[in-house]
């Protein structure tokens, strides 16, 4: 893609790795299991809604419309450890790395830099599982199908 395409996808609030819509950008690892995701991971882009909004509660709505500011790129994640509730605002920089390290073929070194839980990737075996996949215990240490374990809550 040349600089000149760059900027106008830029411009109009379009994503980059999510051309099909202009309101966010949806990077969803799969389950090396069953396919299911592992972690919902949003970008959504200035004056638009999260994709999803229609299944929110009306004060989840009215909450998010109230705090959040719509110049700005925004961040909603929720993985097997836990979630960032209506999400964060974020900055250009911080959209271009997350669109980077979830394209294929994945950023795995960067996914366990970047996400507590690591999205839902094992860190020794690197394959993705889902919430019905690790076995998760009660102080948020996660166990793969392999029987590795890590933590995947950040408060522990």
């Amino acid at each position: 893609m040349n600089l000149y395409k760059l900027i106008i996808l830029l411009l109009i609030g379009m994503t980059l790795t999510s051309c099909n819509s202009n309101e966010s950008n949806r990077l969803d690892p799969e389950c090396s299991i069953c396919k299911k995701s592992t972690a919902k991971i949003e970008i959504v882009s200035p004056n638009k809604d999260p994709k999803e909004i229609e299944y929110w509660s009306k004060e989840m709505i009215e909450s998010y419309r109230k705090y959040r500011d719509f110049n700005s790129f925004y961040f909603i994640y929720s993985g097997p450890g836990g979630s960032n509730g209506l999400g964060d605002e974020i900055d250009i920089e911080r959209k271009e790395r997350l669109e980077k390290i979830f394209s294929k073929p994945y950023n795995l070194k960067a996914i366990k830099k970047e996400f507590y839980d690591a999205a839902g990737c094992c860190k020794k075996c690197d394959k993705f599982y889902c919430k019905k996949h690790w076995f998760i215990s009660s102080i948020g240490v996660g166990t793969c199908p392999v029987d590795h374990k890590q933590s995947l809550d950040p408060h522990w």
